[in-house]
């Protein structure tokens, strides 16, 4: 991971999704997603993670989102990375770990 690019991307993510559902809408959340998509398909050990980026960006996109389809991503997405901060580099592990604990704790606002 590009540190710098990863560190501030972990930090805006976590500050977006802890302000709470009220304060997302589908089109920041689109573009948040673009850009880890870019980012984790350049890491091996989280490619994996990019079709769920994907599906969740084409959710968000749709005419008709669907709050629990989206609700499963999130949630899918908070386990995968706080699997991956397991194995990430010591300098990103915390982070991970807190980045995976906001976006399950955000699947559960979703539902």
């Amino acid at each position: 991971m590009a540190p710098k690019k990863a560190n501030t991307l972990i930090t805006s993510t976590i500050e977006t999704l802890d302000n709470g559902l009220d304060s997302v809408n589908p089109t920041d959340g689109a573009s948040l997603i673009e850009e880890w998509i870019a980012l984790v398909k350049k890491e091996e050990t989280a490619s994996g993670v990019a079709d769920e980026l994907q599906e969740l960006h084409n959710q968000l996109g749709g005419q008709s989102p669907d709050k629990k389809k989206i609700a499963q991503l999130v949630k899918k997405l908070g386990d995968e990375t706080t699997k991956a901060a397991k194995k990430a580099d010591q300098a990103y592990q915390d982070s991970l770990k807190d980045l995976g604990e906001s976006l399950k704790d955000f699947a559960k606002e979703l539902k």
